[in-house]
């Protein structure tokens, strides 16, 4: 029998940093390992640096100069990203006996040496597109601005070339939703090296608690037990429409008084953090007895199980992970109809879509969910039931199909004609 592939999985962030890629790039590697399938995470090194080697469960996880984030800095990232991508060259060079597959979380800046060095040394690499934006802005709209941007638009439209090139020669494409499936097969990605693979969930972390187990949350948490409680959890980023929903969140209290909002996360390290803006706007808005910033937390499971209802109008995602985890919780959620909501809820049935970047459909979803309570059960349990197809053990086990497939395609064959009736 062959041995089991040697998979390196670069990512520019990793745990104990706090955001999605990096957290299922980890998550997704430790199920390969405890699959069998050895896997390291290669991350860029942080600022303040961390040590160069460190484990997240199983995983080894790797970390590389040069440090520091680099979206939204604008041209000043350019010599950085040029020495990063030298140094990923050398290692995929220097290590190439050590490695089988590469996989590499975005299709940005990593497969430009990544995919073109995997075919010279015989190697297999997978790429797996992370958001729209990586197929409509190759050079992020924040690094257009300013003095370099008449440099920056045609250097954007090369780039851009490039990527879609990469698309063709890397062995398979990863799409984590359907949306991103068909954007990529608008940009001419072959359907053959295409793989619709979600983002996986932790069904047994993110569950519906008990009556017993809510009331003792709600305590721990400071949610008052007599007040709705609506959540979000995530990123505090322009992106993930916090500022609009802060803007109207004076009119859904005037129509659903004691609506208590909920804001679990932080803005740091976010290229448009608005952080400080949320801030701000809750003190001159005078929300502060209808809206409470809780700053990070390490509990996000425990407050998506104490809260009565889940928010994230997002202006779009490419997947929205957490969204997934708040239906898998079973909470009723008003979400916007981007990333991989409007292929899993249907409004009113199992959740409650609303237009992106529109303060009217927002309004009007939070007020038909808060509507809704007395079918709020029914509309937990097939929220839970939408998402049973992203549990961990099955997304991790079509990665470890993929790998193996890739690494032994003769073996696999040879299997299928054993199998075939």
């Amino acid at each position: 029998m062959a041995p089991e592939p040697r998979v390196y999985w670069f990512t520019e962030e990793a745990p104990p940093d706090t955001g999605g890629t990096g957290l299922v790039a980890a998550v997704i590697a430790e199920g390969l390992v405890r699959a069998g399938v050895p896997t390291d995470l290669i991350a860029r090194q942080t600022r303040p640096p961390r040590p160069p080697l460190e484990w997240y469960g199983p995983v080894r996880v790797r970390r590389t100069r040069p440090g520091g984030h680099l979206k939204g800095t604008g041209w000043r990232a350019l010599p950085t990203l040029l020495f990063y991508l030298l140094r990923v060259a050398f290692l995929l060079c220097i290590e190439w006996r050590r490695y089988d597959i590469v996989i590499v979380s975005s299709m940005k800046v990593i497969p430009l040496v990544a995919v073109p060095l995997c075919r010279l040394l015989g190697k297999r690499c997978i790429v797996r597109i992370e958001s729209p934006a990586e197929l409509t802005e190759p050079i992020a709209s924040e690094s257009l601005a300013g003095p370099g941007r008449l440099v920056g638009r045609p250097l954007a439209a090369l780039l851009g070339r490039v990527q879609r090139f990469l698309l063709h020669s890397a062995d398979r494409v990863i799409a984590i939703s359907g949306d991103l499936e068909m954007r990529l097969g608008r940009a001419g990605c072959a359907r053959a090296r295409l793989a619709r693979i979600p983002n996986p969930v932790a069904l047994d972390r993110f569950r519906p608690a008990g009556e017993p187990e809510r009331s003792r949350l709600r305590a721990q948490l400071d949610m008052p037990a007599e007040r709705l409680v609506a959540l979000y959890a995530g990123r505090l980023s322009r992106a993930k429409g916090i500022l609009r929903l802060l803007d109207v969140w004076s009119e859904i209290v005037r129509r659903h008084p004691g609506l208590l909002l909920v804001i679990v996360g932080s803005g740091r390290g976010s290229f448009d953090d608005c952080e400080a803006e949320a801030r701000a706007l809750v003190r001159e808005r005078d929300l502060e007895a209808s809206v409470r910033l809780a700053g990070p937390s390490e509990r996000v499971h425990e407050y998506m199980q104490a809260a009565d209802l889940y928010l994230c109008p997002s202006e779009y995602e490419g997947f929205g992970l957490a969204r997934v985890e708040a239906l898998a919780c079973g909470l009723p959620a008003v979400l916007s109809a981007v990333g991989i909501a409007p292929e899993i809820v249907v409004s009113g049935s199992n959740g409650f879509l609303c237009a992106p970047a529109d303060e009217r459909s927002l309004v009007e979803a939070v007020s038909a969910c808060v509507r809704a309570r007395s079918r709020w059960p029914e509309v937990g349990e097939r929220a839970r039931a939408a998402v049973a197809e992203f549990a961990l053990e099955r997304v991790v086990g079509r990665y470890v199909e993929l790998c193996r497939d890739l690494a032994h395609p003769a073996q696999t064959a040879t299997a299928a004609r054993i199998a075939r009736p």
